[in-house]
């Protein structure tokens, strides 16, 4: 497992940076945000266009701290990048071994089934420790500079970041599992996500787009996580590791 982690270090730091360096290019720019949109209203001509790009009353809205780093954080800069960052954790897990042919030197030593076991469950530490600091970065910075934050919505905002993102780093392990080099598992990961997103915009198929879940929509309407869609996330996220795993067994390297 140790060695697991080592190798996933990078993209776990990595990862991790771009998160809090995001999340300070956001948080501290409340009052700039707010005075930019309303200079825009105020602009002849673009009152019109303002009107249909964003919602009534959500300027407005924005000079209340709560909403302000919950939309911009969690449902918009945070949020979008959580299917990639269960991407990126996993699209090289297995491929990576593949391409350098390190894989049949580990199977000689290990069980099929503790390599595959190992491997995933340092990604899913790796995808726990990403999700959990950036999750907590609204409360941690709310108390630095003495704002009043509910931080009730944390636990629940976690619940939709961590199993957004597991749906596609196992999404992005079976890929990893099946092919020979690290650029197919990317492209696929990325692709099926691109594809879902856009299925999801048709009213038939909107269950297709992760999306909304990831973003946290139904903790910014209730205040608590969706629990049928987290059960349905987790559920398929355990399915497609455990067809991976089955297909790992079988595998000829």
């Amino acid at each position: 497992m140790r060695k697991e982690l080592y190798d996933l270090k990078v993209r776990l730091l990595g990862t991790l940076i771009v998160c809090i360096a995001l999340f300070f290019i956001v948080a501290p720019f409340q009052k700039l945000s707010v005075s930019l949109l309303e200079g825009y209203e105020k602009i002849p001509g673009t009152s019109k266009i303002m009107e249909k790009l964003i919602p009534q009353g959500f300027v407005e809205n924005l000079k209340e701290w709560n909403f302000y780093i919950n939309s911009q954080w969690f449902g918009k800069n945070f949020g979008q990048l959580v299917p990639i960052i269960g991407i990126i954790l996993g699209f090289p897990l297995f491929a990576s071994e593949t391409e350098k042919g390190t894989i049949q030197f580990i199977l000689a030593r290990r069980r099929r089934l503790w390599v595959f076991t190992t491997k995933s469950i340092a990604g899913l530490i790796a995808l726990l420790v990403i999700t959990a600091i950036s999750t907590l970065l609204p409360s941690f910075f709310s108390i630095v500079i003495g704002k009043q934050y509910n931080h009730q919505v944390i636990p629940h905002f976690f619940i939709h970041t961590f199993f957004g993102s597991m749906l596609w780093y196992s999404t992005s392990v079976f890929f990893s599992v099946i092919a020979d080099d690290q650029v197919k598992p990317l492209i696929a990961s990325l692709g099926l996500l691109a594809a879902t997103t856009v299925l999801g915009l048709l009213k038939p198929l909107k269950f297709l787009n992760t999306f909304s879940y990831a973003l946290g929509t139904d903790v910014f309407r209730t205040g608590k996580a969706n629990f049928t869609l987290t059960v349905w996330m987790a559920t398929s996220s355990v399915v497609i590791l455990l067809s991976a795993m089955k297909f790992f067994e079988n595998r000829e390297f």
